[in-house]
């Protein structure tokens, strides 16, 4: 597939495999028509492995995760689940880093489309592939849409609720241990 590109999906099982030279992290966001999760339920990842319809499922070292889609139990109010990728290392970016997404039948492997976005550069996540619905058809799009900012940016622009760490707090003076003696 090239970017922008769209198929047919011809099963209602589908497993998105993202695999790169280096270890990603993988994860599904289930949008609404508006483009925005429901909740942050809606958001699959390592952390949060299941969603209705979806599921997020970690490979052996050295392999990529799994988006696993079921259209048929996605709710009726979800028009789009968007498959993502970020750097696991802290401050990297995909320059040189090419993620390939691999489309196959979740129940019987077989390869439906592949997709590796091009010409990478400062992002550190990336929308790669969605899964869509159009008239009542289910369809897989290749997006490749990179983000500078990291996962955080991306699940903040479709809805994500996002912690940021506290700030720590500021050094307070000591308090007195004693009985305050008077100066002369």
């Amino acid at each position: 597939m090239t970017p922008g590109s769209n198929l047919p999906l011809p099963i209602a099982r589908v497993a998105v495999d993202v695999t790169a030279p280096v270890r990603l992290d993988v994860s599904g966001l289930l949008l609404t028509a508006q483009g925005k999760v429901r909740s942050d339920d809606d958001f699959v990842f390592y952390n949060q492995p299941t969603g209705p319809g979806v599921s997020h499922s970690a490979s052996a070292p050295g392999g990529g995760d799994t988006i696993t889609i079921d259209t048929t139990a996605l709710p009726a109010d979800i028009d789009k689940v968007v498959v993502t990728a970020s750097l696991d290392t802290p401050g990297a970016t995909f320059a040189g880093t090419e993620p390939t997404a691999t489309v196959r039948g979740a129940d019987d492997g077989s390869v439906i489309a592949t997709f590796t976005p091009p010409r990478l550069g400062p992002e550190t996540a990336l929308v790669v592939v969605e899964v869509y619905r159009r008239g009542g058809a289910w369809k897989v799009r290749a997006v490749g849409q990179g983000y500078a900012n990291g996962l955080a940016g991306i699940a903040t622009d479709f809805g994500v609720t996002v912690e940021e760490p506290a700030a720590p707090a500021a050094p307070q003076p000591a308090a007195p241990t004693g009985p305050a003696v008077p100066l002369p």
